[in-house]
């Protein structure tokens, strides 16, 4: 598993939009989030072969690995969702350069997923796809499902007063209050607010 972790740390260093700068692992290390965010329920959809490319693109014990300061961040919103009584389920967090071409074949739409040539928020550990669960880790009602390609997927799409809609917006409070932004296509997919080095995230950026 050390020498996984090792792998993952160096094939994390990546470039993506625009030339975003190189993520230095002595400045912000990949560090598994589930030991520092309280109650996080790691499912990591691509480790299982039910996703969008039909197989799986990680293997099966494969952490959710951000970065530092991200996993920091989603600890905040953590403790801020656990007070309304849930927990954060983690869909996605580091991605591979080799899992984000797979992606990028299986459904090459940016605005869903980045083009493997301009790179991923996924692929420095600075975006994470997640979903509440109620406190026993048990999911609650959300928009859609994850990875749904639809309108309906979309972080403002029109909802009526429901679960659903109160789960979106009680994820997204959380989020923002802890520092991240939504992906506008994608209720669940948020990356870290950056000061002067690092823009916002784009859709174009998944």
């Amino acid at each position: 598993m050390r020498a996984l972790c090792a792998a993952l740390l160096l094939a994390a260093r990546t470039f993506g939009p625009q030339a975003l700068p190189e993520v230095q692992d002595q400045e912000d290390p990949l560090v598994d989030a589930a030991p520092l965010v309280p109650g996080l329920v790691v499912r990591l959809a691509y480790a299982r072969p039910d996703n969008v490319t039909g197989r799986a693109l990680y293997p099966r014990r494969m952490r959710c690995l951000l970065r530092k300061s991200v996993a920091e961040r989603l600890a905040g919103a953590a403790r801020t969702l656990r007070a309304q009584g849930f927990r954060l389920v983690a869909y996605d967090c580091w991605r591979s350069a080799r899992a984000q071409k797979a992606l990028w074949k299986a459904h090459p739409h940016p605005g869903s997923v980045a083009d493997p040539n301009r790179g991923s928020l996924h692929e420095r550990g600075v975006a994470v796809d997640v979903a509440l669960a109620d406190l026993s880790g048990a999911e609650v009602k959300m928009p859609t499902g994850f990875d749904d390609f639809s309108p309906a997927a979309a972080a403002d799409a029109p909802l009526p007063e429901s679960p659903a809609k109160a789960h979106r917006e009680a994820l997204r409070g959380a989020m923002y209050a802890a520092g991240f932004r939504v992906n506008p296509a994608e209720w669940w997919h948020f990356s870290r607010l950056w000061g002067w080095r690092w823009p916002v995230a784009s859709p174009a950026a998944r």
